[in-house]
């Protein structure tokens, strides 16, 4: 069931992931009906070179801090911004590699009957956009029952 005042924010540790949040604290700040649900979701680097696996392991590490301290400096945002502390929880996704961040968020959302899906936009090139693809092209296509809040 699709709640409408749930709202589940993905962040990626970028200045855009932070502009989506400072942009829904602009929007909720001071509600106190929203439930808000910060997401990251971390890709394990692929282990495909043994020699390197010591390397690929500690910038693993380094990523998902750098994840974790982005959920709380968003965490901070909307708590500035007067939501209940208590309405504002976050997560730390490990994704399993199957399936790209767009595709995990919106899993995230089904699962959570999140009525609104709130992401930033990295501004990739049509052509880094094509090779590598895009989380908010990937959220907006697959939306279904929900609103979906890109913010540039």
């Amino acid at each position: 069931m699709i709640l409408w005042n749930r709202v589940l924010v993905g962040v990626d540790g970028s200045d855009h992931g932070l502009n989506a949040v400072r942009y829904l604290a602009a929007v909720l700040g001071g509600s106190s009906n929203c439930k808000v649900r910060l997401m990251a979701v971390h890709l394990p680097s692929p282990q495909d070179d043994p020699s390197r696996a010591e390397e690929i392991k500690a910038r693993d590490v380094e990523a998902r801090i750098a994840l974790e301290e982005c959920l709380l400096e968003a965490h901070r945002i909307l708590v500035e911004a007067r939501l209940a502390a208590e309405n504002v929880t976050s997560e730390l996704v490990e994704a399993d590699g199957s399936r790209g961040v767009g595709e995990v968020i919106m899993e995230m959302q089904r699962q959570g009957g999140y009525g609104t899906v709130v992401v930033g936009r990295r501004g990739l090139s049509k052509a880094e956009e094509f090779l590598f693809g895009s989380v908010s092209n990937t959220v907006v296509r697959q939306a279904t029952d929900c609103c979906v809040w890109v913010v540039a």
